[in-house]
């Protein structure tokens, strides 16, 4: 029973050393690769939306494209300034498949086009609302925590925005 309690203790007392130790400001493999996949995402949503903004046959869909030009934009400023102050580099052009998607965008219109973009939306933000809660709950550095944490809700607006329009087309 003595042993039990000193393993007890000493695995207390480590854990609390750990906690120490760390003060959430390192930045883990979680972390950077969600600053890089954010980024991708921001980038990828900015491009694709500019060109729903202006290839969208439906109102719902240019005025979706021109929130996430502006939302992901948002997100995007904020998110290059903590990667600069975190050093951590981050892209500054959609992914090869979203390039390759945008150039596909570029030569569809109407209902085909709507239908397109919206399906890609909704497969994309999911996908990023993933990578969020991922990061909530396996990154370490909080200010990158408290991105994830603060667009979290705005990318999971976007989903729902996205599944409605879906259903109107």
């Amino acid at each position: 029973m003595k042993y039990v309690c000193v393993l007890a203790f000493a695995m207390f007392a480590c854990s609390a050393c750990n906690k120490n130790n760390n003060d959430n400001t390192t930045v883990n493999s979680t972390d950077s690769y969600f600053m890089q996949q954010a980024s991708y995402s921001n980038n990828d949503e900015i491009s694709a939306g500019a060109i729903a903004a202006s290839r969208g046959s439906y109102d719902s869909v240019r005025i979706f494209g021109s929130m996430m030009v502006s939302d992901h934009g948002n997100a995007e400023s904020e998110l290059d300034s903590l990667a600069s102050s975190l050093n951590i580099a981050v892209p500054s052009t959609p992914d090869s498949l979203h390039q390759a998607m945008a150039t596909q965008l570029q030569t569809l219109s109407g209902n085909v086009f709507d239908t397109t973009y919206i399906g890609a939306q909704i497969r994309d933000h999911m996908i990023t609302i993933n990578i969020f809660q991922f990061e909530l709950s396996s990154g370490n550095n909080q200010q990158i925590k408290n991105y994830a944490n603060k667009y979290l809700p705005v990318i999971q607006m976007h989903l729902q925005e996205a599944q409605s329009i879906q259903q109107k087309l």
